[in-house]
């Protein structure tokens, strides 16, 4: 395997962009540091061996969790066993085994990827420790925000609880920022900002969840 082209970059930052693996579509991203070519693996998607080459030609310095559905920790053990280098997660996460995760985040801290500082941001809904990565012009949102709408929800209260994490937490980055999801394409917190306005507008039913659109829920 080639080693992957960048999908966005930044003066700082190359962010690729991998996949989509496994039977329901999930996206890998492996940031790089430009200065040091130290570089952080996002989630333990299914298909190992594509996500490892993925980072091919850099210094893998790190694994983080957007959270720990089992889409998003399906390789966990092959690249545990394969790389010898922390593993980051919500400790909230109740999906995983957190015996094996070095480094517990609760959101506000900062990372250090060589020259770069990511910002682990807690957007709890779509499980109770989902986490973004920020790194300007550049989020990670796991499976907190598509184009679109907001992730699956379990009940109506997960829901509540989501839609408050992105509106509070996520809409208060620049409108320019890049989003890049779990499963599907990329969009701005501009252009989600405004699919949301008109969800807000709107009254809903009491029991709204699951695969909510902003458009016509």
């Amino acid at each position: 395997m080639a080693i992957p082209s960048a999908h966005a970059q930044s003066d700082t930052l190359i962010v690729r962009k991998l996949g989509p693996f496994g039977p329901i579509s999930n996206n890998a991203f492996i940031l790089v540091d430009k200065a040091t070519n130290q570089s952080a693996i996002i989630d333990a998607v299914p298909e190992p061996e594509l996500v490892l080459a993925g980072a091919a030609g850099t210094d893998v310095a790190m694994v983080l969790f957007t959270h720990s559905h089992h889409d998003h920790i399906d390789s966990f053990d092959a690249i545990d066993a394969a790389l010898d280098v922390p593993f980051y997660m919500h400790p909230d996460e109740p999906w995983a085994d957190h015996s094996r995760i070095q480094t517990h985040l609760h959101g506000g801290e900062s990372i250090t990827l060589g020259n770069t500082t990511l910002t682990a941001i807690h957007t709890p809904g779509h499980t109770p420790g989902s986490l973004c990565y920020y790194a300007a012009p550049f989020l990670i949102v796991g499976d907190t925000l598509f184009p679109g709408g907001p992730g699956h929800s379990t009940s109506n209260e997960h829901l509540q609880t989501m839609v408050q994490s992105i509106t509070e937490r996520i809409y208060a980055l620049p409108e320019d920022t890049l989003m890049f999801n779990g499963h599907g394409e990329d969009c701005t917190i501009g252009q989600s900002r405004a699919e949301q306005a008109a969800f807000a507008a709107r009254e809903h039913d009491v029991d709204l969840h699951g695969d909510v659109l902003w458009a016509r829920d």
